[in-house]
C-alpha cells in the first residue's frame, strides 16, 4: 500500500489534501510546523510526498525527501533559484525518485484546446500574447507576483509555444518590473514583464493589489486574435466563441499524472519558467 504525506496545511495544502483523498482515502499523513502538526520524520518514510510550504522553503523541505528515494510532488514554482532547481533534479535522478512541479495550467482544458489550435497550424503564425492576471489578493508574503502569480502565465506561454519534443522556443530577451501598488506590501505585489522570442513577443500584467478579477489572455495569430477568459472559461476566436472539451478539474490532472509518472517533458518546463522567470533578480 502505497504511503502518502502532505507539507503545509495551509490554504493550499487543505486543498490538495481533499484532491489526494479521493485517490488515496483519508490516511494521510500530514506535517505542518507551523501549525504544530505531524513530524517530516513520519514523512520521510513515505512512499510519495506532495508540499505546499511557501516557495522559499521548497527547497529546504523537498531536497530530503529526493535524497531518501520519496517521489515528490511540489506547488510552483519549484524555486526562485534556477540552480537549486537543477540541483533538485539532480538529485532525484541520482535516488531514483520522481520530481513534479504543479504547473496546474498546463492541465487546463482551455489552455490545451489553445495549444491544439496552435500546433495543427489553422492559426498560423503567433504574433503576441497579452496576459492579464490581476486580483484583490489573496497577499503573498515569501514571494513576489512575479513568482507567484506570472509564473503561472510564464509557463502557460512556453508550453503553448514549444511544438515538439524538437522545438525549442527560448527568449532573446526578458525584463520585468516589479513594485509595491500597496506601499504596505511585504514584497512587490505587482509586475509588468515583456519576454520577446524571435517570431513572437508577450506583455504579462500581475498583481493581488487590484481593484477587480482580470484572468484575460489574448493571442495575437496570422489568422486573427483569440482570446481566453478564464474567469468565465470561454475561449473565442474573432468574436466568435470556441467550443472545446471540458475534462474536469486541472488539480486532479496534474495529481493523475504525478500518480502515473509520466512527466518527463515537464522537467524542461520547469528549467525554462525558472531561467525567465530569475531574469533580472
Amino acid at each position: 500500500m502505497t504511503k502518502i504525506g502532505l507539507i503545509g496545511n495551509g490554504y493550499w495544502g487543505k486543498i490538495l489534501h481533499f484532491n489526494i483523498s479521493k485517490l488515496y482515502g483519508e490516511n494521510i499523513s500530514v506535517y505542518d510546523s507551523i501549525q504544530g502538526i505531524g513530524s517530516f520524520d513520519e514523512i520521510k518514510t513515505c512512499d510519495k510526498v506532495f508540499v505546499a510550504t511557501p516557495t522559499r522553503t521548497h527547497y529546504e523541505m523537498v531536497l530530503p525527501l529526493l535524497e531518501n528515494g520519496i517521489d515528490v510532488f511540489c506547488e510552483k514554482p519549484l524555486s526562485p533559484s534556477l540552480r537549486e532547481c537543477e540541483l533538485l533534479y539532480q538529485t532525484a535522478n541520482a535516488n531514483s525518485s520522481k520530481l513534479f512541479v504543479d504547473w496546474v495550467f498546463t492541465f487546463n482544458d482551455a489552455v490545451n484546446h489553445i495549444k491544439k489550435l496552435y500546433h495543427s497550424g489553422k492559426l498560423g503564425g503567433l504574433r503576441n500574447v497579452t496576459m492579464n492576471r490581476l486580483n484583490s489578493g489573496p497577499e503573498r508574503k515569501d514571494v513576489s507576483a512575479k513568482w507567484d502569480l506570472a509564473s503561472h502565465d510564464v509557463s502557460i506561454l512556453h508550453y503553448i509555444a514549444n511544438w515538439s519534443d524538437n522545438c525549442d522556443i527560448v527568449p532573446i530577451d526578458v525584463n520585468w518590473n516589479c513594485y509595491r501598488r500597496n506601499p504596505a506590501s511585504f514584497v512587490a505585489d505587482t509586475c509588468v514583464g515583456s519576454i520577446r522570442y524571435e517570431t513572437f513577443d508577450a506583455i504579462i500584467h500581475s498583481s493581488w493589489e487590484y481593484g477587480r478579477k482580470d484572468r484575460k489572455c489574448i493571442f495575437e495569430f496570422d489568422a486573427g486574435f483569440l482570446e481566453w477568459d478564464d474567469t468565465k472559461n470561454i475561449i473565442t476566436l474573432n468574436g466568435k466563441p470556441e467550443t472545446f472539451t471540458k475534462l474536469g478539474s486541472p488539480l486532479e490532472n496534474s495529481i493523475n499524472t504525478f500518480v502515473e509518472g509520466d512527466f518527463i517533458k515537464q522537467i524542461d518546463l520547469t528549467l525554462k519558467v525558472t531561467e525567465t522567470l530569475e531574469h533580472g533578480e
